[in-house]
């Protein structure tokens, strides 16, 4: 997902005002840390919103060629759900 051009968030800061804040995805890298991948990954998703492209990269870099093995756990755990926001998958 792309953040909206200038002009949108200009025209959305013009028409809302101040109180309106702009929220952009992570980004970023993120380590999983400790010795079990799923709290791990549930800590980071709990504050961090995570594309499923973004939480996979993130788990490649972890266990590479455990990255469909890993998610299925953590979808079988209850723990974290898929969502889709903006026609991306989360």
């Amino acid at each position: 997902m792309q953040p909206p051009a200038v002009v949108v968030r200009r025209r959305a800061q013009a028409i809302l005002g101040d109180s309106a804040r702009l929220v952009f995805p992570a980004g970023g890298a993120f380590v999983l840390g400790g010795s079990n991948v799923i709290d791990a990954i549930v800590g980071i998703i709990t504050r961090h919103r995570l594309s499923e492209v973004e939480l996979r990269r993130t788990l490649k870099r972890r266990a590479p060629g455990q990255v469909d093995e890993t998610l299925a756990e953590l979808a079988a755990s209850g723990r974290a759900q898929r969502v889709e926001r903006y026609g991306v998958q989360s």
